[in-house]
């Protein structure tokens, strides 16, 4: 057979690296990976596409978990520009998106997954886990998502663990130097941004053995904007004049710019050494980078206390109203815009062996990982006084206002100043051990044991403050800073565009605009220096885990029996350095773990895997902290716009979870296969928000939202794949280029959740970020010949539960609906080391959408739309180069 990828490359991709010393935990020689294809007749070039999609299926054939894989066609050539985007091609992986990108990965409808880096944890500051779009996937070889677990791997979540793995020097054959170099647009932000990636390695054979060097370098950049036009949360029932009548209205409308640019920043490197065929030295460095300047910006139109409200139109047969004008409203006009700067830089040294010996293979890896994250938010807030005309239709949603000069400056008066400061950090040390040593029996394959210490730090500190000084009456023209007209998206609202503070303006004149508020307020409190951030909480984490795990049976059908122990020691102090007594603990935790694999035929496999896995809380769901945001426009919370307020919940408890899954997979050619997997998850204590209202004498309304503990849940599901090139002798050549892959996913996952009576009942998981949809849905076509590639993808989820709340006699609830959407990337060789690529994200421009639904006081339930948003989109176009072999 011929093949254009090396050896070595095929080897890596055949079997996935493994968390416990970052080795392959198959112990079968690797180039058994490709024994399958070799054994067939038709000779095919394996490139690109093609070649990524083969590498994917012997990832999952050879596994002895259940694993499903995205490896890169070529070197800085993962399928979508982001990673998260890129994980939302896997069978059972659901992502929340805003902001230009994915964000937010579910798997299997769940948050609770371990990050890992060539199989070491990975985190952010003082998380427990890495957001995936934070890897630029330029530097990225393969992005793997281990449904299933075993005793050997780093402890899962419940979700399982996704694992990002970077190339090395010894996976090319020679020396290389490559990267791209590509041109982003945002539609909506009307910017182009340049970004990069280069890598060069090379190995060589010295006198000490050989020895291999990689460094890649990258940096992507987006300017992105997003549009959501909003109903407000609450359906009023004034008496309106001049006709008398009671209606039924959600009372304030929003505007809301979610933009700014996003910069990636990202250098990873390795070293290998091998002084002999079996022992080989490793070192490896990860620099991750991240900056965001976010320039939002609110518009904000009350539709209560109007003079009059005319042109009413109604829905049939009711007094909700659905469109009118409503002449000078009592509220005002508000806008706020924002100046945020956030800088995240995380570092992870790593070195170990690997050693092999007959039947004895030893690794050892240490890692240090030392992670900081720091956050200046300014927020300029404005209204516009006098008399106004409203327009206002609540069913698209929309308003135009007349009567202001939205684009002079000085129409505005200025109300106050609202600045936070952040600054959250987490460092670890870890220290692993792994032996396997091969049996040969026929019953016993092999023995595993390993041992691993990780020792954990994590703080988070924030604080805010806010300068009201609407009653003096300034004109924002005072204001120590620049205005320019805003644009936004002239889409859904008719009035779009107003004046605003420059976020540059804003960031270079702090202290000169905290000069103003001590001029103008002198008991505000406030300081030229920025607010100093108070400790919302400390954490520290001991971790001792040892494991067993006996390999059974042969080629055709083999299993796995494992044990995995851990020791945890952690205690989590508050803002008054005093520990809850819920949240120092020190316990066990004993995670069984058992699978089978049967061969039954040369082209099929059946898999059975039980596990218990046990999830943690994130150091800041224990805190005891109560961080209020920022103030709604009229400075103390109302039913239409409540202060918010997020605290920890110190009782939270981990959550355990039994896992059940069933995988039957036929694997009929080289890059072709289908699977059909079935899961159950059987959960006790899962952890999830509520929010609920208080009324306070001084805050007025405030909404808190905090994490608990449910009672039992249960997550059911089935996946199914299929991927498939048209390698038939009879078609022509240039036929033979098609491929499609397709997966769909169906979830029922509840848990036992409050009624609002006392008592729990069964209903879907419900989170804004992290609700499950029920369906999920990917539909590739692909075509590769002749050095042209494309790749046109269709993906989707249906509906889920984002919000339930329980205000007195009124069940709240939100259900969003996310958009589909269809991107296209493209490649084409113009020479055998230059190809010229292109992508085009959410070509349709389909909208978000998330309704509300809501009941108050005894009137019959009414549904509005809550927001509709206008997600971004890009299109990219650049080269991309390799020199060497």
């Amino acid at each position: 057979m011929r093949c254009t990828v090396s050896a070595g490359v095929l080897a890596l991709a055949a079997t996935p690296a493994f968390a416990q010393g970052g080795a392959q935990a198959n112990a079968s020689d690797p180039a058994q990976a490709g024994a399958t294809s070799d054994s067939q007749d038709d000779a095919i070039v394996v490139t690109g596409i093609r070649r990524s999609l083969q590498s994917s299926e012997n990832i999952r054939r050879n596994s002895d978990q259940i694993v499903d894989a995205v490896v890169a066609e070529d070197i800085g050539k993962l399928p979508d520009l982001n990673t998260a985007e890129t994980a939302a091609r896997i069978p059972g992986v659901q992502v929340y998106r805003q902001g230009g990108e994915a964000q937010n990965v579910l798997v299997r409808g769940l948050p609770f997954f371990t990050t890992t880096y060539n199989g070491r944890e990975i985190f952010t500051a003082e998380t427990r886990l890495v957001a995936l779009q934070d890897f630029p996937s330029a530097n990225i070889a393969a992005l793997e998502v281990f449904k299933t677990s075993t005793a050997d791997l780093v402890e899962p979540g419940l979700a399982g663990l996704v694992n990002v793995r970077s190339r090395r020097p010894f996976d090319f054959a020679g020396g290389q130097v490559a990267g791209s170099i590509w041109e982003l647009r945002t539609v909506q932000g009307h910017s182009w941004r340049p970004s990069f990636n280069v890598l060069a390695t090379d190995r060589w054979e010295t006198g000490i053995g050989e020895i291999g060097i990689l460094i890649n370098g990258s940096y992507d950049q987006m300017e992105y904007l997003d549009a959501e036009i909003s109903n407000t949360d609450f359906i009023a029932d004034p008496v309106v004049p001049p006709s008398g009548q009671r209606v039924r209205l959600p009372d304030i409308q929003r505007l809301f710019y979610r933009s700014g640019r996003r910069e990636r920043p990202s250098i990873n490197a390795a070293v290998q050494w091998r002084p002999s065929d079996n022992l080989e030295f490793y070192g490896e460095f990860l620099w991750q980078g991240f900056r965001n300047q976010i320039d939002d910006r609110l518009l904000e139109e009350p539709l209560y206390g109007g003079q009059a409200y005319n042109n009413l139109t109604f829905r049939d047969g009711t007094n909700l109203v659905s469109s009118g004008t409503v002449v000078n409203p009592a509220g005002n006009l508000f806008s706020f815009q924002g100046g945020t700067y956030n800088r995240t830089n995380t570092f992870q040294y790593a070195g170990g062996l690997r050693y092999n010996q007959d039947r004895l293979h030893i690794n050892v890896d240490i890692a240090r990982t030392i992670s900081t994250f720091r956050g200046s938010t300014e927020s300029l807030d404005r209204i516009w006084p006098g008399a106004r005309t409203v327009d206002f239709d609540l069913e698209r949603p929309s308003f135009s206002v007349s009567g202001i000069d939205f684009g002079d400056p000085a129409a505005q008066t200025f109300q106050g100043l609202f600045e936070e400061n952040q600054k959250s950090a987490g460092q670890d040390w870890q220290v692993r051990g792994d032996l396997t040593y091969d049996v040969d029996n026929p019953v016993l394959r092999n023995i595993q044991v390993g041992v691993r210490y990780t020792n954990r730090d994590a703080q988070r500190l924030y604080s805010n403050r806010y300068a009201n000084i609407l009653g003096l009456g300034l004109n924002a023209t005072t204001l120590p800073v620049d205005f320019d007209i805003f644009r936004g998206v002239d889409q859904a609202n008719p009035t779009y565009q107003w004046a605003a503070p420059t976020y540059q303006s804003i960031r270079d004149n702090l202290v000169q605009l905290r000069q103003f508020i001590i001029d103008n307020c002198p008991t505000c409190g406030y300081t030229t220096a920025p607010v100093v951030p108070a400790l919302l909480f400390d954490a520290h984490e001991n971790t001792l885990a040892g494991y067993g795990q006996l390999g059974l049976g042969d080629n055709d059908l083999s299993g796995i029996i494992g044990l995995r122990v851990n020791r945890i020691d952690s205690e989590v102090s508050g803002p008054s350095g005093i520990t809850p007594p819920e949240a120092a603990r020190e316990r066990t935790e004993v995670l069984p773990n058992a699978s089978l694999r049967w061969r039954f035929d040369r082209s099929f496999q059946l898999r059975l895997a039980i596990s218990k896995t046990i999830t943690r809380p994130d150091f800041g769901q224990l805190s005891s902290a109560v961080v209020l945001g920022a103030p709604p426009p009229g400075g103390v919370g109302t039913d239409s716009s409540p202060y918010g307020a997020s605290s920890g919940n110190p009782a939270l408890r981990p959550y355990s979870s039994w896992n059940y899954d069933a995988s039957l997979e036929y694997y009929f050619a080289r890059s072709g296969f289908a699977a059909l997997t079935a899961f159950h998850r059987t959960v006790n204590g899962f952890i999830q928000n509520e929010t609920f209202r208080v009324t306070d004498p001084v805050l007025g309304v405030v909404e808190i939202s905090h994490p608990v503990n449910t009672g039992k849940g249960r997550i059911s599901g089935v996946e199914f794949q299929a991927q498939a090139f048209a390698d038939f002798s009879w078609l022509p050549d240039w036929a033979r280029g098609f491929g499609a892959q397709a997966n769909i996913t169906y979830l029922d996952a509840k848990t036992q959740q409050p009624d609002g009576a006392g008592g729990l009942v069964f209903l879907p998981i419900t989170d804004q970020l992290n609700g499950v949809s029920r369906w999920n849905y990917n539909l590739v076509g692909i075509y590769e010949r002749y050095g042209f590639s494309a790749r046109l993808s269709y993906s989707g989820r249906s509906h889920f539960a984002a919000t339930r709340q329980y205000r007195g006699d009124d069940i709240y609830t939100e259900t969003a609906r996310p958009a589909d959407r269809l991107d296209l990337s493209v490649n084409y060789a113009v020479l055998p080391n230059l190809t010229i690529f292109g992508d085009w994200t959410n070509i349709t421009r389909a909208h978000f959408h998330q309704d509300f639904s809501s009941a108050r006081a005894g009137a019959p339930r009414a549904d509005y739309l809550r927001y509709i948003r206008f997600d971004e989109t890009t299109v990219s176009l650049g080269i991309r180069f390799n020199f060497g072999g």
